[in-house]
């Protein structure tokens, strides 16, 4: 196709043609393009070897729309990405329409609705997700109100908006919808998440020291639909990752974290009581002196981990892997620890009282077998 057919397509709103003319436009910094357009809002991923460079890539980008001219084109959401890596590293959310003049109403008007009052902290009806308003737009103004001393947002729907390193510490997010939103290294200490949806959310890096995440989702999230596949790649991440985060002393009792990452992540003195940690990517985190009474931790991966004081009581260990780990002091009393793989940890001073020993191996390679499960 020649360049004035793209350049044809590009003007009639086609993402392929713009991702093409971007792409040229980009040449110089290695950087490829991929778009698609949903609801009146551009989505760009712009993928090279290096972090691409936000200032120049936004600049290019807006040039480049601003000339197109593309009708009803409202909003740009351009996303970074590192060639090989799942999560952006940057996101940005722009406007190509002129923001409209309007008056200012005054207390006289019939019409006029004052602004949400910052000293009772609660949750304004007015940030409510407007189905034509890019869900970024919702997060800045979420940011502003936080900023005004506004804490409560209870509720809020912001699936797959990007907080990156965003102060958020003590709000409250009692069931939100934070579904695949982008919050690395962003800081929730004392957050209260009660119920929240973080479902295939990207926490790297992130603070929640002394959270309550009890009955919060975790888990992985399905990714539906061949345009979000095209948009960034056939390898989409649907698991949360929480890779070295902080989590010390976070109440996460009764929450779903199957599947999730937490490679290198500090779960010290944690409440993960009849927490689903099934398939937990747990390699190198801290544990130290955490609860996982009766939580679900069967076929977790756990090589490397310090589980020292930990209480395990009642949980589901089956399939288990703790090559390596620390669980000094450990509480495995009336665990199911089947088919468990305890190589090279080391067990000093735990406690094994009617736990379960089926077909487990322990530090030195030898297999226990549960007389009680001979045939």
């Amino acid at each position: 196709m020649d360049l004035s057919s793209v350049l044809h397509q590009a003007r009639q709103g086609d993402p392929e043609a713009i991702a093409t003319l971007l792409t040229q436009a980009l040449a110089s910094q290695g950087v490829t393009v991929q778009a698609r357009m949903r609801q009146g809002c551009l989505e760009v991923a712009l993928t090279a070897a290096k972090i691409p460079d936000q200032a120049f890539c936004l600049k290019v980008l807006r040039q480049g729309l601003v000339q197109l001219n593309i009708p009803k084109l409202q909003t740009v959401r351009a996303m970074g990405l590192r060639q090989g890596e799942p999560f952006p590293e940057w996101m940005e959310v722009f406007s190509l329409e002129p923001p409209p003049v309007t008056p200012v109403p005054s207390p006289s008007d019939s019409n006029y609705d004052p602004p949400p009052s910052r000293s009772n902290g609660h949750y304004s009806p007015a940030l409510t997700r407007d189905p034509d308003l890019p869900t970024q737009l919702l997060a800045e103004e979420l940011l502003r109100r936080y900023e005004r001393g506004q804490r409560n947002f209870s509720g809020v729907q912001l699936n797959q908006a990007a907080l990156i390193e965003a102060v958020l510490d003590g709000i409250i997010l009692q069931e939100a919808d934070l579904s695949r939103c982008i919050l690395r290294r962003v800081r929730l200490t004392q957050a209260q998440l009660q119920g929240a949806n973080l479902a295939g959310a990207n926490l790297i890096e992130a603070d929640l020291t002394d959270a309550d995440m009890s009955g919060c989702n975790l888990s992985p999230t399905k990714l539906t639909g061949q345009a979000v596949q095209a948009l960034v790649g056939a390898s989409v991440p649907v698991s949360t990752n929480l890779k070295r985060a902080i989590l010390v002393r976070v109440n996460l009792s009764q929450a779903d974290l199957s599947r999730v990452n937490g490679e290198e992540a500090r779960f010290d003195q944690a409440r993960l009581h009849r927490t689903v940690l099934a398939r937990f990517n747990g390699k190198r985190a801290s544990f130290v002196g955490a609860d996982l009474t009766q939580a679900d931790v069967s076929w977790a991966i756990l090589d490397g981990a310090n589980l020292t004081q930990v209480d395990f009581g009642c949980a589901n260990l089956k399939r288990c892997n703790l090559v390596g780990a620390n669980l000094t002091g450990a509480n495995f009393n009336g665990a199911d620890l089947t088919e468990a793989n305890f190589l090279r940890a080391n067990l000093t001073a735990v406690d094994l009282r009617k736990a379960t020993l089926n077909s487990t191996q322990m530090p030195d390679g030898s297999i226990k077998f549960d007389k009680r499960y001979a045939r």
